[in-house]
């Protein structure tokens, strides 16, 4: 048999008072004066009866239904500004918040987010990089939708929009190759373990020099590994690229073209050339990826890659968003029927900063 719940009613009428005076005596609210014969009464009938004070015993949760948590490594390139924009964009749309998590590539930080994003359940997560713990997203798919932005392959078996680097990759070497470099260098971040995308231009560019007898002609430089935490200053790839022109350089001094892994490295490595008195395109050629709005400013006209760095934002959070409605129909339930897979075919931008090599 169920026993009826005890309510301060019952207790009002028992103590012979009004609900008014039972809710705010036993919710300790004296800013009205009660007797002590009234206060007795009411605590006595209250015990008698087994009332449970429902405030009392009530816990404070945060509902984040309708909120989407971005996973974002650092602040400090423009791309990942590009990619919250679109976020935002088709969020607020379709009546979402975004919440910001800025791992600022710390791993601790990262799976910090992840524990208390577990707790905290909402309505979907996106991540903008390769996670450092895969198998703690996979695992937190399977009660909350995600949707990862980044290279190809990178994670199985959740929903991504995907980028192939190597292609991109390619695509630069075999522009520079057409036009007549055969001694280049390819400057970098640090190439750790989850930075996939930087190692995969690498290797697409490397390829394309080796398939043409040129391999041996390719220097790569990249900073240590150890340093991918210290990326949080504004100017860090900058810095790397102006750095590790400076080294190279001394290195081999008859380079005819010089890329960076990103439009950021690649500006660093304008900036050193141009200090050191080097004509642009003239003398040496520089080349990125990303093909940020500062890239194409007059007198910059830095030769990139396009890869839609926006629309890639929107369409993960709609791809997002589809899933959050398919489960909420589903009552809740993870449907695990399909996974989208969506790649951007990469376009190469050429402007001023890229021409043939002096020696032709």
């Amino acid at each position: 048999m169920n026993r009826k719940k005890v309510t301060s009613t019952d207790v009002a009428r028992k103590a012979g008072v009004s609900q008014s005076t039972v809710s705010m005596i036993l919710n300790k609210k004296y800013n009205v004066s009660f007797s002590r014969e009234t206060v007795e009464r009411v605590e006595c009938a209250a015990k008698e009866l087994g009332y449970e004070n429902e405030k009392r015993h009530s816990k404070t949760r945060i509902s984040m239904r309708g909120t989407i948590f971005v996973i974002c490594p650092n602040l400090t390139n423009p791309y990942y500004f590009s990619l919250l924009q679109g976020i935002e964009k088709t969020a607020q749309k379709n009546k979402y918040d975004v919440f910001l998590c800025n791992t600022r590539r710390n791993y601790q930080t990262e799976e910090k987010y992840l524990r208390k994003i577990e707790k905290l359940n909402p309505s979907g997560i996106i991540y903008t990089c390769s996670p450092s713990f895969p198998e703690i997203v996979q695992k937190l798919s399977e009660k909350i939708p995600v949707v990862h932005i980044g290279e190809k392959n990178a994670v199985q078996g959740i929903d991504t929009v995907e980028l192939n680097s190597e292609k991109i990759g390619r695509m630069l070497a075999e522009y520079l190759l057409r036009l007549g470099h055969k001694k280049v260098a390819f400057l970098s971040t640090p190439l750790t373990k989850r930075q996939s995308a930087r190692r995969a231009r690498i290797k697409g560019f490397c390829q394309a020099f080796e398939e043409t007898g040129y391999g041996d002609s390719v220097y790569v430089k990249s900073l240590p590994k150890e340093a991918d935490v210290l990326f949080q200053e504004i100017d860090m790839e900058y810095k790397t690229g102006y750095e590790l022109t400076r080294k190279i350089l001394l290195e081999v001094p008859d380079l005819t073209a010089i890329v960076g892994s990103n439009d950021m490295v690649a500006l660093g490595i304008r900036d050193a050339l141009l200090h050191r008195h080097y004509k642009i395109p003239e003398e040496v050629s520089v080349l990125g990826c990303d093909n940020l709005l500062i890239s194409g400013i007059h007198g910059i006209d830095l030769t990139t890659v396009e890869h839609f760095t926006g629309k890639k934002g929107e369409d993960a959070c709609q791809v997002l968003i589809e899933k959050i409605e398919e489960k909420k129909l589903k009552k809740g339930k993870q449907t695990g029927e399909m996974i989208h897979h969506i790649e951007y075919e990469p376009r190469l931008i050429i402007r001023g900063s890229s021409g043939y090599p002096k020696n032709l």
